[in-house]
């Protein structure tokens, strides 16, 4: 019998539309209503002895914005483990923390907001680790040896038009290193983190009388906590962050309550009701629009069906701008499954500028996916 060539082979293909409400108010930016494209992932898997291969390779087509015609390595990445120590070293896309909302300390790689603006998506990045598993937990190092800038498409807009030349504070552009630590006590799991490196989320700066913006890339310091604990009827989670930027230091925090609800459990088979709030005192300087804002939501999923619901909703404290996202996926069988997404900014102040800049922005995406 031949030997496969690898051990695991998965390919999603995907036929995608996104429709924008209304006109773009901003200048030199033609796209007003429907954009349709399509998108491909490839992953693959294969063990050399000791030695792990794992690949994952995006592909985007856009009928209406050439930003969201690209390619993505999301990992290629060679793992092995020899007794308590690991090294891994290649392309990889880590997750970081524990909210449902913002992710404060999810800082390694950068956000691919071409196709999600939560920042949940993430673009591959270079690395190589060395990590020592412990009795209850593991401690890891990571080098971060180049940084990749943030691609903007060309809706949702800000108000300008993205510039495609970047600056960065002091000329200075690396990606960074890092080092966390994850433990587990009963019901008890947290981590102790620690970033320095360039920022992955740029400020967008107008110079004078210029007719778009310059992403601005800063240096940052951050030590970084998170934590969940599972009481018998609610999940308490916390994601914290300090540190300095710009010659300053600042603190942001996220706490978070979970309660699953059992009704009707014989329809769903998970429901779950979401509050968590965000400070951040950088204010306008924060990765999100998150600085003083309450996250209310929920998520279903339907036990027959294999079908899933989440509805998000945030209310600013300082200035009541309100936002709110539904997302939907639902399996239509082994192989086809369709997703959908609506976004918009209910209500939005100046003063609230991250919000503000996407006013009239409001749209919904929708996928059919074939994998196999």
């Amino acid at each position: 019998m031949a030997q496969p060539l690898v051990d695991s082979l998965n390919i999603d293909i995907a036929a995608t539309s996104r429709y924008y409400f209304e006109s773009t108010q901003t200048p030199k930016i033609n796209i007003d209503d429907l954009a349709y494209g399509t998108r491909g992932e490839l992953q693959v898997s294969h063990r050399f002895g000791v030695v792990k291969f794992d690949a994952k390779l995006f592909a985007n087509w856009d009928s209406a914005d050439d930003h969201r015609r690209y390619t993505d390595i999301r990992q290629a990445k060679l793992s092995g483990r020899w007794g308590n120590f690991s090294a891994a070293a290649g392309m990889d896309t880590f997750f970081w923390g524990v909210s449902e909302s913002i992710n404060l300390v999810n800082v390694i790689n950068q956000s691919d907001i071409r196709e999600s603006l939560d920042n949940k998506v993430k673009q591959g990045q270079t690395f190589a680790s060395l990590s020592y598993r412990l009795d209850a937990g593991e401690v890891g190092l990571y080098f971060l040896p180049a940084f990749s800038a943030r691609e903007f498409p060309l809706r949702p807009a800000y108000g300008l038009p993205i510039s495609d030349v970047e600056r960065y504070e002091d000329n200075d552009k690396n990606g960074g290193i890092a080092a966390r630590g994850l433990f587990y006590v009963d019901e008890f799991e947290f981590a102790l983190g620690y970033f320095s490196g360039t920022r992955r989320d740029p400020l967008l700066v107008r110079h004078p009388q210029a007719s778009e913006l310059t992403p601005f890339y800063i240096q940052t310091e951050n030590l970084l906590f998170d934590a969940v604990y599972l009481s018998d009827s609610l999940t308490y989670k916390w994601e914290f962050k300090t540190g300095r930027e710009l010659g300053s230091g600042f603190v942001a925090s996220n706490i978070g309550l979970e309660y699953p609800v059992y009704a009707v459990e014989e329809i769903l088979q998970e429901w779950v009701v979401i509050a968590e709030y965000v400070f951040d005192d950088r204010g306008d300087r924060a990765e999100s629009h998150g600085d003083n804002d309450l996250f209310i939501g929920t998520k279903f999923e339907f036990a027959e069906n294999a079908a899933q619901l989440r509805l998000l909703y945030s209310y600013d404290m300082d200035n009541a701008s309100q936002y709110a996202e539904a997302s939907c996926q639902y399996r239509l069988n082994d192989f086809l499954r369709i997703k959908a997404k609506v976004m918009g900014v209910l209500s939005a102040t100046e003063e609230a500028k991250r919000l503000y800049a996407l006013k009239n922005e409001e749209f919904v995406k929708f996928s059919i996916h074939y994998a196999f």
